[in-house]
């Protein structure tokens, strides 16, 4: 099994000495492993709030209801023009 590379780097919440395994990009966090513990947490609980939020009908559903009943309205508005025509 190949060793996997390890990369110095300073926690960007708490500011201690890791090690992570990828090469640290300037301008994205790094996180020793307890902050990432704490980080995909709270990541996790936006994530669920987010998703019971849309559980409802997908967009693409929403999008086709308002869809059928904006062509619905159109057909009313075409009707009642046609039986009170002058």
């Amino acid at each position: 099994m190949a060793q996997r590379t390890m990369f110095n780097a300073k926690c960007t919440s708490c500011g201690k000495e890791c090690t992570v395994p990828f090469k640290p990009t300037a301008g994205k966090p790094v996180y020793c492993r307890e902050c990432f513990s704490k980080h995909r947490e709270k990541s996790a609980e936006t994530t669920d709030r987010a998703v019971s939020v849309s559980v409802g009908k997908e967009g693409w559903a929403r999008r086709r209801d308002n869809a059928v009943a904006r062509k619905s309205e159109e057909d009313v508005g075409a009707f009642r023009r046609f039986m009170y025509a002058p």
